[in-house]
């Protein structure tokens, strides 16, 4: 990390050489939660999609990703800056565009972490009850979480990228042991290849699998977000987005086929309808036995932790990249001097989510239940959203600036994989009841939002008298 004089935070690019390929990887897999999906969106999946078909599915969400990113990661060579989707939309369709999509993942960003935040305060209230023999009240789960979250964000990003690296590596191999297992026990022929038949995988409930295998990957494209902070960024920032997105596909894959293989092809479905949240906890127990069982709730909890922190740092770099370019206030993005963190951005963004958790619970709404799966469920529709206008947003750059860049994965494949994520989205707001789980009026508008999101942003884009930052200082800052 680079040594600053001043000792007064100051406003601009966040810190250059501070995260290499593997602590981009890191934030992106760790925010992905791959014990927290496990558990909690796999089952469901399998419960209320296609059942057995359900791995064909995540090969087919990976499919439409990468192409998406065949042209996302040549957009990030260009284009190296905090602002994510915002600021591909700013350069490849226009300010309007831009501020738009800029509100878009304000909203989108925000809502998925305090989903997220929810989730981990529930689940750590009953592990810690389980293994303390007393009761521990999701309120002060919640509290501790918050407390730590807001020191390790304060300090310089490696920090938080070594605290996220321990907690991913913790459960993916808890969760390869699982794989293994059902390997060992069942052999290769347990491994049905008929969940790959497309009449398996295109049947009926095809639309819900899919939806959850989005919600799945959401948070692979937030290598593009630490672009200032990489060394070399036009080489870690694409390196980073292929890295994760094979192995977010293929440990997906791998999972739900063990765990389906494991429970029975002919019955998986119906187990994991009778008991999504234990479905993988069961299938464990019966194989593996309760010990390593205990050992996976325990990491559900870690693994929500690492989700919750890998957010809140991508949130906070939004805010930064949207403050600067005057969509919000300007001391939104003051930089610590000495750890090269958004101070303020981060605890804006950690004010929000006090206030919101207050107004649910103040509301009567389950921590979980109700606050984490409504606003997750919010935010990953926003971030499928974003996706497929960053698609356009490649597009239309590339067409007009595309000096030494193949027709195909400049313009093709990210066309391609628009497609798919438009017929995603679709799926989406068709099935949001769906995936909230709620029959409640106003939480299944909430989807509403991201087109109020999508106006006053717009017009607040055509209102600023703020110059965006050049895209040439942005990724000259960023590569120097």
């Amino acid at each position: 990390m680079s040594t600053r004089d001043s000792t007064e935070a100051h406003e601009g690019h966040m810190d250059a050489d501070a995260m290499g390929t593997a602590g981009i990887v890191f934030f992106v897999l760790a925010g992905v939660a791959p014990m927290g999906v496990a558990v909690a969106w796999l089952p469901l999946a399998i419960a209320l999609g296609n059942g057995p078909g359900v791995p064909g599915t995540y090969l087919i969400a990976g499919v439409i990703l990468a192409l998406f990113s065949a042209g996302y990661v040549r957009m990030s060579r260009r284009i190296a800056n905090v602002g994510g989707f915002y600021t591909f939309a700013h350069e490849g369709l226009g300010r309007r565009a831009g501020g738009a999509t800029a509100y878009i993942a304000l909203l989108a960003y925000n809502v998925a972490t305090i989903g997220i935040f929810g989730g981990l305060a529930y689940f750590g209230s009953q592990v810690l009850t389980s293994l303390l023999g007393a009761p521990v009240s999701w309120q002060l789960c919640a509290l501790l979480s918050f407390v730590i979250v807001a020191a390790l964000a304060y300090f310089e990003v490696t920090m938080s990228a070594k605290i996220l690296g321990l907690a991913l590596i913790a459960e993916v191999l808890v969760l390869l042991g699982f794989d293994a297992t059902v390997l060992i026990r069942h052999g290769f022929h347990g491994f049905s290849l008929g969940v790959f038949k497309p009449s398996v995988v295109l049947g009926g409930g095809f639309g819900v699998s899919l939806m959850f295998a989005f919600g799945s990957f959401v948070g692979f494209e937030a290598t593009a977000l630490y672009g200032e902070e990489a060394r070399n960024p036009r080489r870690s920032v694409p390196r980073a987005t292929y890295i994760s997105l094979a192995v977010i596909t293929v440990f997906y894959l791998l999972t739900t086929w063990a765990a389906i293989s494991a429970a029975g092809v002919g019955h998986a479905q119906s187990m994991a309808k009778a008991d999504p949240e234990n479905f993988i906890f069961k299938v464990s127990a019966n194989l593996i036995g309760q010990g390593y069982t205990e050992v996976m709730e325990v990491l559900v909890m870690t693994s929500l932790f690492a989700a919750f922190l890998a957010f809140h740092c991508s949130t906070s770099r939004y805010h930064v990249a949207l403050a600067r370019d005057g969509l919000l206030p300007r001391h939104l993005a003051r930089i610590h001097p000495k750890h090269g963190s958004p101070v303020n951005a981060s605890a804006w963004q950690l004010g929000l989510l006090a206030v919101t958790t207050m107004g649910f619970t103040l509301a009567g709404q389950h921590p979980y239940l109700g606050m984490s799966i409504s606003l997750f469920g919010l935010g990953v529709l926003g971030i499928v959203l974003l996706q497929g206008i960053a698609a356009a947003s490649i597009v239309g750059f590339f067409l007009r600036h595309r000096e030494g860049e193949s027709t195909w994965g400049a313009i093709v494949a990210p066309a391609l994989g628009g497609l798919g994520l438009v017929a995603g989205l679709v799926l989406m707001i068709t099935n949001y009841p769906t995936l909230t789980g709620s029959n409640i009026a106003w939480i299944n508008s909430l989807p509403w939002g991201m087109l109020a999101a999508a106006v006053i942003g717009a017009f607040a884009a055509g209102r600023s008298t703020t110059t965006p930052i050049p895209q040439e200082d942005r990724t000259a800052t960023a590569t120097t």
